[in-house]
């Protein structure tokens, strides 16, 4: 988090999250976004993710929004 949401460290988390879900089903990239906005809007996920760090749940729907503006670049 420190270095940021376009940061190498976390766009690798995030293709790794997005490869992960390959095993279940392949997101498109709106589909990501929706789960990014959930992860940061329904206060059941957002209170787990803030758990981990503060400010977290908002840091991961930035990531992936980084992911998927470059994406379609």
């Amino acid at each position: 988090m420190p270095d940021g949401p376009a940061s190498p460290a976390a766009q690798k988390g995030v293709e790794l999250w997005r490869k992960h879900m390959d095993y279940f089903w392949t997101p498109d990239d709106e589909q990501l976004m929706g789960l990014a906005d959930l992860y940061n809007d329904d206060p059941r996920f957002k209170a787990n993710f803030d758990k981990i760090d503060p400010g977290l749940a908002a840091f991961v729907r930035e990531a992936v929004g980084v992911y998927v503006r470059d994406r379609q670049k």
